[in-house]
């Protein structure tokens, strides 16, 4: 396994086709299927959400500097037998002027990977949403807006967000480990992130949409024409806005009622089915719903009364 930093894009790199190295983690253990040892989801090269961590990360070690708390400015990256010195800073925009052609696929969505020798770089993941969220100023505002479209249209389901796009060829939505059949991609749930939808993505998939919506709110308010017209307008988005995530989140209040636990399951199969392999109720899925909730009051419903 491999790692580092591409010294001409500044994406964190890192894996192989041999190993998982972020959170879509799982490896197989099916003799019969043949998929024993084997990672399900290697996405080695860089990972898009490892890439926006990563900037979000240079460019805060940058504004410490900057402000007299720092006391390094400047980091060497290896460039084949040298180093190649550069400030934290230049890494920031090295990230960010890379970005966009790296990642953007003129099929309407940000590539899961880059540089990946598994072949996973095309495919249309989530994963793109938690990039949106932590650093959208990596985005290009018209391609976030349709990526965010065609994200809603074939990976957001009921409650969770389907791992991987449904026309992909490794889709397999139900997640089963007692399976223990010959089918390679199914068996001892070879397919835990290959199309089971998982509950913690939708908060990203959400404060990314908050991003979205607050930015055309401000665009269609700045093209209104008089006061009461800008008002007319700024209101309308809004009750427009809320609806649709309390259209959203429906199915998560229904759950959080009628669950013993009285929170949010690790995920669905496909559709919002329930999946009885699941965690009945994990802390990361409540706890990105509740992000998103505690960032829709301050920056929109606060902002917006």
């Amino acid at each position: 396994m491999s790692k580092g930093v591409d010294p001409e894009t500044g994406f964190i790199r890192g894996g192989s086709k041999h190993n998982c190295g972020t959170w879509m983690d799982k490896v197989g253990s099916s003799h019969e299927a043949g998929n024993k040892g084997i990672p399900a989801t290697p996405r080695d090269g860089s990972a898009i959400e490892l890439v926006a961590m990563g900037y979000q990360t240079v460019s805060w070690l940058a504004d410490l500097f900057e402000s007299g708390l720092g006391t390094t400015s400047e980091v060497a990256m290896k460039t084949g037998s040298s180093d190649k010195v550069v400030t934290f800073r230049e890494w920031s925009k090295m990230i960010k002027d890379s970005f966009e052609e790296k990642f953007w696929s003129n099929d309407g969505y940000y590539k899961d990977t880059v540089n990946s020798e598994s072949g996973c770089d095309e495919q249309f993941r989530p994963n793109q949403t938690f990039a949106m969220a932590i650093a959208p100023e990596l985005f290009e505002e018209s391609h976030m807006s349709l990526a965010l479209r065609n994200i809603g249209t074939k990976l957001a389901g009921l409650v969770g967000m389907s791992t991987l796009s449904p026309s992909d060829k490794d889709y397999e939505p139900h997640y089963n480990t007692s399976d223990n059949g010959a089918n390679y991609r199914t068996a001892h749930g070879f397919n835990y992130h290959q199309g089971p939808e998982w509950v913690w993505c939708m908060g990203f998939y959400l404060r990314a949409k908050l991003l979205d919506f607050t930015r055309q709110k401000k665009e269609r308010t700045d093209e209104s024409g008089t006061e009461g017209e800008t008002e007319r307008t700024e209101s309308s988005y809004s009750e427009e806005i809320t609806q649709f995530f309390a259209t959203v989140l429906t199915f998560h209040r229904a759950m959080i009622s009628s669950e013993p636990y009285r929170g949010l399951t690790e995920l669905t199969n496909g559709e919002g089915q329930h999946c009885s392999g699941s965690c009945p109720t994990q802390a990361w899925s409540s706890a990105c719903i509740l992000e998103f909730l505690m960032e829709y009051e301050r920056d929109f419903l606060l902002r917006s009364s």
